[in-house]
C-alpha cells in the first residue's frame, strides 16, 4: 500500500469530549502491514536524527470509518532526551494521510495493540 502525504492535511473534527473508541472500531485492529511500516519511515527519512529512538512501537490498523474507508493506526516512541512514550495518531484515506495528531488521545486506548517497530527505531537517511 503506497501512503501519499497530502499536502493540505485535514484535520479530523473531534468533539469536546475525547470518549474511547467504540468496540466495534476495536475489533476492527489488524497488525500494521510492511508497507504502512516502510512508508511511515520513509515519511520521516530526513526530517529526524537516525538511532534517537530507544523504544519504537507501531500499532494496528483499525477502520475508523467504514462508510468513508477511513483507517488509523499510531506510534509511539521514546527518545534518549525524553524517556516517555510520545504518541502520533495518523488518518488513512485511499492510501492517503489525512492527519498527523500529536498525542492523539485515541493512542492511548489500552485495547489498541502495538508492535515492535525496529525498523523506525534502526532507521538510517
Amino acid at each position: 500500500m503506497k501512503i501519499k502525504f497530502l499536502v493540505c492535511a485535514v484535520p479530523l473534527a473531534l468533539s469536546g469530549c475525547q470518549t474511547p473508541a467504540p468496540q466495534s472500531v476495536v475489533d476492527s485492529q489488524r497488525p500494521p502491514s510492511s508497507a504502512v511500516r516502510r512508508e511511515y519511515v520513509d515519511a520521516l527519512r530526513g526530517t529526524i536524527k537516525p538511532g534517537n529512538f530507544v523504544k519504537a512501537e507501531i500499532s494496528s490498523v483499525v477502520l475508523l470509518n467504514p462508510e468513508k474507508q477511513i483507517y488509523a493506526y499510531c506510534t509511539r516512541t521514546t527518545e534518549r532526551a525524553y524517556p516517555s512514550w510520545s504518541y502520533i495518531g495518523l488518518g488513512l484515506q485511499h492510501n492517503m494521510i489525512l492527519y498527523l495528531k500529536k498525542n492523539d488521545y485515541r493512542c492511548h486506548d489500552e485495547r489498541l495493540r502495538y508492535y515492535d517497530f525496529p525498523e523506525l527505531r534502526n532507521m538510517k537517511y
